[in-house]
């Protein structure tokens, strides 16, 4: 439809009926629901979420979703079975709802919006935010780049505080990095493949644990001038070359100046 048709229809829409206008409500819910519906069934599940075998079969289906069977351990799921988004309920409000958090909606604006309940809306956005954590690279080659970033500690819910309390945001107790920061690694090569990690400590151990099973062997890892990356034997702990980008870049300047 072209934009002077659809301008025509939406002016059409003024000479509805209260119940022509339930009608269409009704129509658009269901529309949603099947756009919901749709999104689920081009995307099925690649192995089973029970014994994670790759010998998934269709099954029939049920309350609206596609049902897939499991040859080797003979259990039913579906494309939601093993996610944040499993039992779930008000499908046709997903989308709407998705795009309230995207907007950046206060909580109660986006579920008077798409008329659920707070308490279900505070749910909601708790699964949906963990739902992208399922999605990252679990190899990168090539060229990857790692860097570091540090956030502060939230202590959001908890009735005894080993701090005072401190306005949203704020700083941390002592300057720079501390006890009070919790360090997050980012991984990205050249094709796009990101992960992320939250550590528990910003050294060399806890960095080879998370990029030694990512990184393929022939990369080369860059990364800045952190000591942590600076730890020999540099292949023994994640097995990719290392380069130090801050390094070469401040050696290639002395060498232009």
């Amino acid at each position: 439809m072209n934009q002077q048709a659809f301008s025509d229809w939406l002016r059409k829409l003024e000479s509805l009926s209260p119940s022509q206008w339930q009608q269409l409500h009704s129509h658009l819910e269901r529309t949603q629901s099947r756009a919901t519906d749709r999104l689920l069934e081009a995307h099925p599940p690649a192995y089973c979420p029970h014994c994670h075998s790759s010998t998934l079969r269709p099954w029939g289906s049920s309350h609206g979703l596609p049902r897939y069977r499991c040859q080797r351990c003979g259990r039913t799921s579906n494309p939601l079975t093993g996610t944040p988004l499993a039992h779930l309920r008000k499908r046709h409000r997903w989308l709407e709802f998705t795009q309230a958090l995207i907007d950046g909606q206060a909580l109660r604006h986006a579920a008077a919006q798409c008329r659920i309940d707070k308490n279900t809306a505070l749910l909601w956005r708790h699964r949906f935010l963990q739902a992208p954590a399922t999605h990252q690279a679990l190899h990168e080659q090539g060229i990857v780049e790692a860097d570091e970033t540090f956030f502060l500690k939230s202590l959001k819910g908890q009735r005894h505080l080993p701090r005072p309390a401190r306005r949203r945001g704020g700083v941390g107790r002592t300057r720079g990095t501390g006890q009070d920061h919790v360090p997050v690694l980012v991984v990205r090569d050249r094709s796009g493949a990101t992960a992320d990690f939250i550590l528990e400590k910003l050294d060399a151990t806890h960095v080879s644990k998370v990029l030694k099973p990512l990184i393929d062997p022939e990369a080369v890892l860059c990364t800045d001038g952190a000591a942590v990356y600076a730890t020999e034997p540099q292949p023994s702990l994640w097995g990719a070359r290392v380069r130090n980008t801050t390094a070469t870049a401040t050696a290639t300047a002395r060498n232009v100046i």
